[in-house]
């Protein structure tokens, strides 16, 4: 019987990165994904103390997943922390050191600016200990946000209502939607950086923010070329310039090996890193949409390409914008969030400031200044503006409970109106009759994207223990997956997204009868998830009819 080799373990924060490395690794080691964040500040409070140390729990669902990590670690010959190269992905790596034991003096942090076998190879010579100082760097931002962010949240609960709050960019982004553009051309220079790239492909591609960032992750994180094995096609897209990994991989000649979107994606990313003259000019026909929003964004000099998707997809959530046929607009809540922090934080939620910020992160990561003190200058002002900010409000101000909107349904059990309610696991009906009648049903939340299947409206429906399903308001069709901004390109149909607990989520067109359907590894999907859900409705079918 052979003996059982003990192995070398490599974590890594993403599922299509480990899938992508263990094409590289030999015998001697294996790779396993933490899915992110294990530890994290807190959702439901502050989770920044007064002299601004944080206080990090367990990320919620994680549990089960951090007790096997501890498992395969103490198993382990020796552990190796592969996150991505830049403050975040050190700071990741920084917090695994701790929560698994692991030496942050000892040679265990590599990274790869692009995952191919000859990068790995180099990462592991050059290994080194954890950077305290780029993790410093990305703990000062995550604490200055969650914060502000937090103070914020109980000075709009108090003035508008609870659950109602905006942090540094989504405030500044708020305001930018709010005023209107100008209509002026702009010249997006040669060098491809996060932000030219997703300007670029709104521009050539109509890719939304989103999108962009989405699929240059997958080009990233690897493609499985068959014979060839796994590969990324560019270097990492969050870092200062994008790369091709190699020029010898012509969009034409990888075609066969990528979806419709990713081939469209690289043969731009390609086209322009090897043509000689690529500057672009951008037309701005002022409309508010993410063109004019990023056109903005660099005039005043922020560096917003790590965060702009998030904050859009944030502030339509919120019910703070909406967004038709690719144009933002606020709404009366969104004006009512502006109309609040306006004259109180103007000085804190400013271009300025937001930029002095990122300079004196930046320094923190140089090591030439330190994390507290970049902190503490910032929340002083920050609190100056906020104890003003509630000093309006009086001390008798206690937090607002959203109004209570009646719908147009009426209870099927006692005829009183039904009342539209916010509960935990979101928007719902109960009864105008309360306590006496205590009949709840769902509510169908409309959402801005159309059904593939009639046309009409989509709907999101909340489900018990947290679940969402997205259902059309006038047919019968339903999905567990997340519809998109995007449509079709092809057909025009709203794109979905399927997420999976091993590998990257994949984008797919929502009609059936698409040409990009055909063939699509999706259809097995969807068959498998529509014959499950009859087998279950079959043995409910049986069971109902065991007991009558």
């Amino acid at each position: 019987m052979a003996e059982k080799v003990l192995k070398s373990l490599i974590l890594v924060e993403s599922a299509a990165k480990a899938k992508t490395l263990r094409k590289f690794i030999g015998r001697y080691y294996s790779v396993v994904s933490t899915d992110g964040f294990l530890k994290d500040l807190p959702k439901s409070r502050i989770g920044v103390s007064d002299d601004y140390q944080p206080d990090y729990i367990t990320v919620r669902g994680k549990g089960k997943l951090l007790a096997e990590l501890k498992r395969e670690t103490l198993n382990a010959r020796r552990i190796f922390l592969a996150t991505n190269p830049d403050e975040q992905g050190e700071f990741l790596a920084r917090q695994y050191c701790e929560v698994f034991g692991i030496n942050p003096l000892s040679h265990c942090r590599i990274t790869l600016d692009e995952l191919t076998k000859q990068s790995y190879k180099e990462a592991f010579v050059a290994a080194r200990p954890i950077d305290d100082k780029l993790a410093d760097a990305f703990q000062a931002k995550q604490l200055i946000d969650k914060y502000v962010s937090h103070k914020v949240g109980e000075y709009l609960e108090r003035k508008i209502w609870r659950g109602v709050k905006v942090g540094r960019f989504r405030a500044m982004l708020l305001k930018l939607i709010a005023e209107p553009p100008a209509q002026k051309v702009l010249t997006i220079k040669k060098s491809l950086t996060a932000a030219t790239l997703q300007e670029l492909a709104f521009k050539e591609l109509n890719f939304s923010a989103g999108r962009t960032r989405f699929i240059a992750d997958q080009l990233y994180e690897g493609i499985n070329f068959a014979k060839d094995g796994y590969a990324g096609l560019i270097t990492y897209p969050h870092g200062k310039e994008i790369s091709l990994t190699s020029e010898r991989r012509e969009p034409e000649a990888v075609k066969d090996y990528l979806t419709e979107y990713q081939f469209r994606l690289y043969s731009l990313i390609y086209s322009r890193l090897t043509e000689k003259n690529s500057s672009t000019r951008l037309e701005l026909d002022g409309t508010t949409n993410d063109a004019a929003l990023m056109a903005k964004f660099d005039k005043l000099g922020v560096d917003w390409a790590e965060y702009y998707s998030g904050g859009i997809a944030s502030l339509i959530k919120r019910k703070y914008i909406t967004a038709e046929d690719s144009t933002y607009k606020v709404t009366a809540l969104g004006q009512r969030v502006l109309d609040a922090i306006a004259g109180f934080f103007d000085d804190v939620f400013n271009a300025k400031s937001y930029n002095e910020i990122m300079v004196q992160v930046h320094e923190v990561a140089a090591g030439q200044t330190q994390k507290l003190s970049v902190i503490e200058n910032y929340c002083t002002k920050f609190n100056a503006a906020f104890d003003k900010a509630m000093s309006e409000l009086g001390e008798d101000a206690e937090p607002q409970s959203e109004p209570v909107v009646e719908s147009d349904e009426v209870c099927d059990k006692c005829g009183r109106k039904m009342l539209i309610r916010r509960g935990r696991y979101g928007v719902f009906l109960a009864c105008s009759g309360y306590p006496d009648c205590k009949n709840t049903k769902p509510l169908l939340e409309p959402l801005d994207k159309k059904c593939p299947k009639c046309g009409r409206h989509l709907a999101k429906r909340a489900l018990p223990r947290g679940r969402i399903i997205y259902c059309c308001e006038s047919c019968d069709f339903s999905t567990w997956d997340e519809p998109q901004a995007m449509t079709c390109k092809t057909c025009g149909a709203t794109m979905f997204v399927h997420k999976f607990k091993d590998r990257a989520p994949m984008l797919y067109c929502g009609n059936e009868n698409c040409t990009t359907r055909a063939n699509h590894p999706m259809n097995k999907i969807l068959a498998d998830i529509k014959h499950r859900a009859e087998v279950r409705k079959q043995r409910k079918a049986l069971k109902t009819e065991a007991k009558s």
